[in-house]
């Protein structure tokens, strides 16, 4: 899905183990956001930034403080792109106005 978008993301980074895919908007801030690709129970996203308050996106949790998995870190590129957020995606629309959203900030 996120291949029809390419004017909007791009790949940034794939984790050596192909845990966690990385792609950042190609907008002015730059947002990244990473999953697993190999889940098949629901979409988790980690954000760099707060995600937007949207149908379909839930359980917001702030994860900039916790222990994260290594794999997050080989992926996004560092400073302020950390994986900062994680939230459930519940549908292909909601990812794209997730993205339609924060390609406007």
């Amino acid at each position: 899905m996120l291949a029809s978008l390419s004017a909007q993301v791009e790949l940034r980074a794939r984790d050596n183990k192909d845990k966690f895919w990385c792609y950042k908007l190609k907008s002015r801030k730059g947002t990244e956001f990473a999953f697993d690709p190999n889940t098949t129970g629901g979409l988790y996203v980690r954000l760099d930034r707060q995600p937007p308050n949207l149908p379909g996106l839930t359980d917001v949790e702030n994860i900039s403080g916790a222990n994260k998995s290594t794999s997050l870190g080989r992926v996004f590129s560092g400073g302020i792109h950390d994986a900062a957020y994680k939230v459930t995606v519940e549908s292909e629309s909601a990812l794209r106005d997730m993205i339609d959203h924060l390609m406007a900030l």
